[in-house]
């Protein structure tokens, strides 16, 4: 038996198959909770199909499947594992040319043409190697099977379990709360101080709404992930990740799990989530690609991706593909109609639940797409390096205050009840050709309209973090106590 197994691992290329169902599954364990399995599953698959074209692709140079297996083992793993290898190489070499683009693939062909030539003089395939990969990628892929069904099986806490945090509030009442989050969209103090652009007429029209504004409010973070993950889960990130996940996907998680979520569906209410980021139970509602959109923490560090992310729109001006061109610049604006239409169309659905919906508009955030009026800026005003154009954004911002003051208004006219409604920035305007006082970076808007127009729970210079526990503290009974306003510089992730 020992013997036939040992001849089977030596003949049979399972280690083609495995390397994708490892490289998913290993994904799918260091972003857990994230990635929905069915989308893992999924992914697996494309790979491996993928890894059955290059096999029949190289069977055409060589007589043995085997050899055949290997030279489609060796592309597949080029694509896997490109990221990680240029960014240790970046890091060792700090910016030397070996992980560059212009080394790296043309290092990667040679090496591919010698694999190919040697194979083709060898008379036989090299069964040990057969032999090692196979054990060793069966041996990979049992190890973390073991480890993602521990964590299954694990008992894990609830989405629906209340912190302890928490008080009991059978009484309160239960309206419909709106968050809206204007990426980007800058405080009129930093308004005023750098653009010398006064916003006042728009929060004029906000207070006659019975909106409270607060004036001097600053976002804790300066990027859009953590300043949502921290918003929401109204306190601080971990930012000492050493051991753990990275930070980037345990900002996700804390996104799809946050305690502000966890109370609201104590309380029964229904979710409705019109963001860029998933929550548990209610993927994001924004354009998805090829691959499955919750599987991109696994597959950021590919070949392929990291061509998307770096190469992407270089190659497509430099070859002039206006279809690809176009729809890279408005991407964003298709998805600003899309989630802003689905939120009017939320507001006017009638359901025995109370509701909660989560809306991100990428607006006024670059790109700047149109003027004060609503007419469109030109193509060429759109395009990559034209983020720190401060007059177009002036001119968007005024665009953005119309669209989202009827945004309001169509939310209070279709409501049965009063609702609480949040209109804020994630954080203040970034792309600064001359890096200001780092406060400005954090000065965003701020705007909480309550049922009730209490708003003693609040005060100017509030700070994200503190802002949904003043709407617990005010409107569900919650005795919250308020962190330290604190603001941290990250990197861009």
């Amino acid at each position: 038996m020992k013997g036939k197994l040992i001849i089977f691992l030596k003949s049979y290329p399972l280690f083609l198959y495995l390397l994708p169902v490892f490289f998913v599954l290993h994904g799918c364990l260091e972003n857990y909770d994230f990635v929905p399995l069915k989308d893992a599953a999924l992914l697996a698959g494309i790979y491996l199909g993928w890894s059955i074209f290059f096999l029949l692709l190289f069977r055409l140079l060589f007589k043995e499947w085997l050899k055949a297996a290997i030279v489609a083992f060796l592309v597949m793993a080029f694509h896997f594992f490109f990221g990680a290898m240029q960014d240790g190489l970046r890091h060792a070499l700090h910016g030397s040319f070996l992980s560059k683009y212009s080394f790296m693939l043309p290092a990667f062909i040679i090496l591919l043409v010698i694999v190919i030539i040697v194979l083709k003089k060898r008379d036989k395939a090299p069964k040990r190697l057969a032999l090692y990969l196979n054990f060793l990628f069966v041996l990979l892929v049992l190890i973390d099977t073991v480890w993602l069904f521990d964590k299954i099986t694990a008992k894990n806490k609830s989405f629906t379990a209340v912190s302890n945090d928490f008080r009991k509030c059978a009484d309160c009442p239960k309206p419909d709360i709106y968050l809206i989050i204007a990426d980007e969209y800058a405080g009129n103090k930093e308004l005023k101080d750098i653009f010398n652009f006064d916003d006042s007429d728009f929060l004029r029209h906000l207070t006659d709404r019975k909106f409270r504004i607060l004036s001097s409010s600053s976002s804790n973070y300066n990027y859009t992930p953590y300043s949502i993950a921290s918003t929401l889960n109204m306190d601080y990130l971990d930012l000492d990740r050493t051991g753990k996940t990275t930070l980037l996907a345990y900002t996700y998680e804390t996104i799809a799990t946050n305690k502000f979520l966890q109370y609201l569906v104590s309380q029964q209410y229904t979710l409705y989530n019109y963001s860029f980021f998933d929550i548990k139970g209610q993927p994001s509602h924004t354009q998805e690609s090829f691959l499955p959109a919750k599987t991109k923490l696994i597959t950021s560090q590919t070949f392929l991706s990291r061509i998307e992310k770096e190469l992407r729109f270089l190659l497509v001006t430099k070859f002039n593909s206006i279809s690809e061109i176009h729809k890279e610049t408005y991407y964003h604006r298709d998805n600003n109609e899309k989630l802003y239409r689905l939120t009017l169309e939320t507001a006017n659905e009638k359901i025995d639940a109370p509701k909660f919906v989560l809306t991100h508009l990428m607006m006024p955030h670059y790109p700047y797409y149109y003027d004060k009026d609503g007419s469109a800026f030109p193509f060429e005003t759109l395009t990559e390096g034209n983020q720190s154009n401060q007059h177009n954004y002036i001119q968007y911002l005024q665009y953005s205050n119309k669209k989202l003051l009827e945004l309001v208004d169509g939310i209070l006219k279709s409501s049965s009840t009063p609702p609480i409604i949040i209109l804020m920035g994630d954080h203040g305007f970034r792309h600064f050709v001359k890096p200001p006082n780092e406060k400005y970076l954090f000065n965003n808007l701020v705007s909480v309209h309550l049922p009730t127009s209490d708003y003693s729970a609040f005060n100017d210079s509030m700070t994200n973090v503190n802002l949904l526990r003043a709407v617990l503290n005010t409107s569900f009974g919650q005795q919250l106590p308020y962190l330290k306003d604190t603001a941290f510089i990250m990197e861009n992730p």
